[in-house]
């Protein structure tokens, strides 16, 4: 079943992701300079109506066919969501219907995805953005703020990783700066598609990736230790191939499954994991990128959102930045909410070619 769900995901993003040549619209006005009152009548119509009806934006700036593309795929998107959400919504989160969450979802994914593509089209998104290939190996080190209902922590996280052909390995580690708490993390990626690791700006950032990770986590004020595997499936789409007036964007999809064993005062337990995440985020000109995104899991520092009856289920929400400061440096910002705000600055070197 679990398959079936997965290989059901995959299909109706091939099947909205196409690629295809975007051809100019016989119906279109001949473009010109579009005002600055019409933009932000388009930003408006597309964040309020178009919220409901995706493509409003792009009609207003007269961009029919990019438009219609963008309801046609929010319309599948809730469809897909539909069909993965009722099952669960109805049994109340029985687990015998877990195995539609991936298609829950890609489908709600597939639907913020377009209303945020028609709000970047409104507003003039920048089509001229390119993708930066991750280097043949790079390091980072940076510093973390974690915020809850009881406590504030600062931590100092360090991070490696190599690109060996396909193959991506990647080492980190977290530390309490007060010394209570302590993350380690060993990872190991295949590239299914997508361009190799050199560091360069490349004209499409597409891929497909396959990783699994080793994760293990020791809280000493809590008494707890918590060790997890997981094997996740990871794709990234250059909206451009979809439609060419979204070029210069990127939305991306995961979905996967990890076995999490946790030891508490004196006793264990162990449970599945069901992951999965989407995001939409724009490249700046060829400097780097940022997003905002979607996490399912829920045993990370951030936790899920307290959403009335859906806690517990619903994941965490956030939007990161990622800048070349030099062809060497990149800069690092992220937010991250949940039960949890967690905030993140980090420094990187980009070694390599």
């Amino acid at each position: 079943m679990w398959h079936r769900t997965c290989l059901t995901a995959a299909a109706l993003v091939v099947a909205l992701v196409r690629p295809g040549r975007a051809q100019p619209e016989d119906d279109a006005p001949p473009r010109g300079e579009i005002s600055m009152q019409r933009r932000i009548a388009a930003v408006a119509a597309a964040i309020v109506p178009g919220f409901v009806a995706h493509g409003l934006g792009s009609y207003v700036v007269h961009e029919r066919r990019t438009a219609r593309r963008l309801l046609l795929a929010s319309g599948a998107g809730v469809g897909a969501a539909a069909i993965g959400g009722l099952p669960v919504g109805i049994s109340g989160g029985n687990p015998y219907a877990s195995p539609g969450i991936p298609l829950l979802i890609a489908g709600g994914g597939t639907f913020l995805v377009t209303w945020f593509a028609d709000i970047g089209v409104a507003a003039g998104l920048d089509r001229e953005g390119r993708a930066i290939a991750a280097p043949p190996w790079s390091v980072e080190l940076g510093t973390i703020w974690l915020h809850d209902a009881f406590r504030e922590r600062a931590l100092v996280h360090a991070t490696g990783r190599i690109a060996l052909g396909r193959i991506d390995l990647a080492a980190g580690t977290l530390v309490d700066a007060g010394g209570d708490a302590r993350d380690g993390e060993l990872g190991a990626g295949v590239r299914i598609l997508g361009a190799p690791a050199t560091g360069h700006a490349i004209a499409d950032g597409s891929r497909v990736v396959v990783r699994s990770a080793l994760r293990y986590h020791a809280d000493d004020a809590d008494m707890v230790t918590v060790v997890t595997g997981d094997l996740v499936v990871a794709g990234r789409l250059d909206l451009g191939r979809y439609d060419a007036m979204l070029a210069g964007s990127f939305a991306e999809l995961s979905t996967g499954i990890g076995i999490e064993r946790a030891r508490y005062a004196g006793d264990h337990d162990t449970d599945s994991l069901l992951l999965g995440g989407f995001a939409w985020g724009v490249y700046l000109g060829d400097r780097g990128e940022v997003a905002a995104y979607y996490d399912h899991r829920r045993d990370s520092l951030a936790g899920g959102i307290a959403a009335w009856r859906a806690a517990g289920f619903v994941g965490s929400v956030g939007v990161y930045g990622d800048v070349l400061i030099t062809p060497r440096w990149a800069v690092r910002g992220e937010l991250e909410i949940g039960s949890s705000y967690v905030t993140t600055l980090a420094l990187r070197y980009r070694g390599g070619s």
